[in-house]
């Protein structure tokens, strides 16, 4: 995806970045802490997915007519309450520039890394038929390497609280935890917030909060549109935090399922 968005002059040798990675991501898989793969907007929505089953989902954020976001996040259902995947996310397009189209940031630590490529992992716990919880990681760097620099491994971490008294009506509260490769300047600490309601057989009204004064610190509300049993088409208003210096915007998702919904909620 990274080779075919970017200009030859600036694609670094990627050679042999998973390999260091893989060992990073299995112990965070094992260990009690571990951003989810998907998502209502911006937080973990606290969904499974089914084993041997995979689910995608691309999103744009749109901050004017020439300033786009991409975040590509890809999921893999291992069974057991596990999933794991891969996310391209960062991937800054300034149409502004008489140069190049898309921004890269490796060193400025007061910016998160663009783009950032990071593998994931996910636990689920289900403590009633209403209430489970789950632990994810992120970890990850900037793919793209200038003049022999050191890459910089970022994480995003979290632990989600879901109470869901039946299919698509949730609520979602936890921490989270990361650094400045993922949040850039601010605090690195904070609580997540979501929401998910029906308001008819084929949209729910969704919603989500990043607490904070950091790159990530925004909310987002909107709909979700669920136009198939494998396909949903989102879209929101992202108002930033007081303070956080981010930009207002409108998002665009789409959520693409290997695998059928609920046939008795899917709108069908």
């Amino acid at each position: 995806m990274i080779r075919a968005l970017l200009p030859r002059r600036i694609l670094a040798r990627r050679a042999g970045l998973a390999w260091p990675l893989l060992p990073l991501l299995l112990l965070l898989l094992t260990a009690p802490a571990a951003q989810a793969q998907q998502n209502l907007f911006n937080i973990p929505a606290g969904d499974l997915t089914p084993q041997g089953k995979v689910f995608y989902q691309h999103q744009t954020n749109v901050y004017g007519l020439r300033d786009l976001e991409s975040k590509n996040h890809l999921v893999y259902g291992l069974g057991r309450g596990w999933e794991a995947g891969l996310n391209v996310v960062n991937i800054k397009m300034d149409f502004r520039r008489r140069g190049d189209v898309f921004g890269v940031n490796r060193h400025d630590r007061g910016r998160p890394l663009k783009p950032l490529v990071q593998l994931t992992g996910q636990k689920f716990f289900r403590l009633s038929s209403a209430l489970s919880t789950s632990l994810g990681t992120q970890v990850g760097t900037n793919p793209l390497r200038f003049g022999g620099a050191r890459r910089r491994l970022t994480h995003f971490s979290y632990n989600t609280w879901v109470w869901s008294p039946r299919h698509h009506v949730k609520v979602v509260a936890g921490p989270y935890l990361s650094d400045r490769g993922t949040l850039g300047a601010g605090n690195r600490a904070g609580l997540l917030l979501g929401a998910e309601y029906p308001v008819s057989k084929k949209v729910l009204l969704m919603g989500d909060f990043i607490s904070g004064r950091n790159a990530t610190s925004v909310s987002v509300l909107g709909i979700n549109y669920l136009a198939t049993q494998r396909l949903q088409l989102c879209l929101g208003a992202l108002l930033p935090n007081p303070g956080s210096g981010n930009p207002a915007g409108v998002v665009f998702e789409l959520n693409l399922l290997g695998y059928d919904a609920d046939p008795a909620d899917d709108g069908h």
